[in-house]
């Protein structure tokens, strides 16, 4: 069928509507992956920000950590040797040069627990003179003669001109100072050295980095800087952050956590002690001069995305997601209703085409015996009678349609509920339907025991007793015996008709109680039909309080059976 002749069929209105429906989910559709697109754009724009600036923080800190090394060895420790100038290896000093106890201000340990050796390590030869009475241990002596001068040779000890190496004896981890003495063509031609703690036992430097160095930017909403002196003491410069986005006195350190890892990637300092470093947003900085050290910085994923205009998108469902949803669920009633309104139009085409084959087979089956006897062709009185029983047939058959019509297009049935003899609306529906079922060659046989006195509309019981032999008589095989019987079971009436047709498929039986629907029936059926009878049935059954119900019977037929409340004074008008 095309599309003019269903808009035909079933009107411009529900194709227009279905096409808006769905254009509103296909344009939903589009904003949501434009929103949620825009929205991931955003969100890896923002945390790239904010790893940006946890990277900076990192730089920060390691750049003065070098700063602070670089003071206590170059301008403390190996001030004496000058290693920023060049020399020549005939005026090299001897270790003593450097002091027995070196002025860096290290807090390692009491002297007696902690003696400090000095070296000196020529090259090429690697020949190692100490100073003094103490000596490293045997493993730190070769690390001196081995790792040293390898160290001594990389490019950015050559540059920063001093380096630390942790290590590790039995009696602990400590460090080995160094700092290397160049010729003016930037050959290595002595390392110098002393034992050290700095950076595994004395900590001082990275505390002190810890309380100073500012790493929130200036231009962040609420950020107040502050100077205050205390009674009698030095100038304090104190951080504090106020306004709506940050809670009264909270210092900016509570941004992030400070971790210090050397280059076996255990930690030697951190700060908030305690705190889990986050794993989204971190920045690491490598020192290599001080043990091969990285500085980490990772941020609080509750305050980093502060640091961003605007902040981090949250990780929510868009409210674009939320239209198309509800544009997906008012498109599905939309079609859902489409759906029922197409499928009335059909049904009612169906109902439409079905009553008219029903009404033009009995019609022409009148008008054909009428005009018969009209012209006097009947030639024996055995045909006229035959003619005339074809057209009472006929006529009754359109009278039990009509009413079968008229029943379905009753918005409700109006009921009344008085005291019913049903055996006598039993005996009263077979003499109506005995015409068509002597015209198919079936017998209808009465099982009634009396009394059997219900409550109900005698008019609809006969109603639902005649769509039911109809039914029976379309369906049934020519010559079958259709059993009505009746039993009285105390407080109900049960009613059954039991036919001997091939039965209802399991997968029919709940639909055949539907208007229009015909088990396996076209309209070319022979059976023919409209397909309410059933659903007449159940809507009369239903008016009275009765129940309606279909079954098998043993021989494999259908059984319809009616049950109905007992009238309580037991008699019938």
């Amino acid at each position: 069928m095309s599309i003019t002749s269903h808009m035909r069929a079933y009107g411009a209105r529900p194709l227009l509507l279905g096409g808006a429906l769905l254009g509103i989910v296909v344009v939903s559709a589009f904003a949501v992956r434009d929103s949620m697109r825009n929205t991931r754009e955003r969100k890896a724009a923002a945390e790239q920000t904010v790893r940006d600036y946890a990277r900076f923080a990192s730089y920060l800190y390691s750049t003065r950590a070098y700063l602070f090394a670089r003071d206590r060895a170059l301008f403390e420790g190996f001030r004496p040797i000058h290693p920023s100038d060049p020399w020549i290896p005939s005026q090299l000093p001897p270790p003593t040069v450097l002091a027995a106890i070196p002025d860096t201000t290290e807090r390692c340990g009491p002297q007696e627990n902690w003696p400090i050796y000095r070296f000196r390590v020529d090259l090429p030869s690697r020949s190692v003179t100490y100073a003094g009475g103490a000596r490293p241990a045997p493993q730190i002596d070769a690390i001196i003669r081995d790792s040293i001068p390898k160290l001594a040779n990389q490019p950015w000890v050559k540059a920063a001109r001093f380096g630390y190496l942790f290590v590790d004896p039995p009696g602990g981890r400590e460090t080995v100072a160094y700092a290397p003495v160049l010729d003016s063509a930037m050959n290595v031609l002595a390392v110098y050295g002393y034992r050290s703690c700095y950076g595994v036992r004395d900590t001082a430097d990275y505390s002190t980095l810890w309380r100073i160095v500012k790493v929130l930017p200036p231009m962040m909403p609420g950020f107040v800087e502050e100077s205050t002196r205390e009674a009698g003491g030095p100038v304090d410069t104190s951080v504090m952050m106020m306004g709506s986005k940050w809670r009264s006195g909270m210092p900016p350190d509570s941004l992030l956590t400070l971790t210090i890892k050397d280059a076996a990637n255990r930690t030697i300092y951190q700060m908030p002690k305690g705190e889990v470093p986050s794993a989204h947003y971190f920045g690491r900085s490598p020192l290599p001069y001080i043990g091969g050290t990285s500085f980490w910085v990772a941020l609080r994923p509750d305050v980093a995305h502060h640091l961003v205009v605007g902040g981090i998108p949250a990780s929510r469902v868009p409210a674009s997601v939320l239209l198309l949803l509800g544009s997906i669920v008012l498109a599905i009633a939309g079609f859902a209703s489409l759906r029922s309104e197409v499928r009335l139009v059909n049904s009612r085409q169906r109902f439409l085409a079905n009553v008219s084959h029903e009404l033009r087979t009995p019609l022409q089956q009148i008008l054909m015996f009428v005009q018969l006897l009209r012209l006097g062709r009947t030639r024996t009185e055995s045909e006229r009678d035959r003619s005339l029983e074809i057209v009472e047939r006929e006529t009754h058959r359109l009278i039990a349609l009509s009413n079968s019509v008229l029943a379905a297009t009753k918005a409700e049935h109006q009921l009344r509920s008085a005291p019913v003899d049903v055996a006598n609306v039993v005996q009263t529906a077979a003499d109506f339907f005995a015409p068509l079922a002597d015209a198919r060659k079936m017998r209808i046989d009465l099982d009634i025991v009396e009394p059997a006195i219900a409550r109900g509309d005698p008019g609809a019981i006969r109603q639902i007793l005649i769509n039911v032999l109809d039914n029976a008589a379309k369906y049934g095989p020519i010559g079958q015996t259709i059993t009505i019987g009746v039993r009285n079971d105390g407080k109900m009436i049960r009613l059954w008709v039991d036919d001997s047709g091939p039965g209802i498929p399991a997968s029919d039986q709940k639909n055949v109680w539907k208007p229009f629907f015909r088990a396996g029936g076209t309209l070319d059926d022979s059976t023919g039909g409209a397909g309410l009878g059933l659903s007449i049935v159940r809507d009369l059954a239903t008016a009275m309080d009765a129940d309606a119900a279909l079954s098998t019977t043993p021989l494999g037929g259908t059984r319809f059976t009616l049950v109905l409340h007992s009238s309580a004074n037991g008699t019938a008008p």
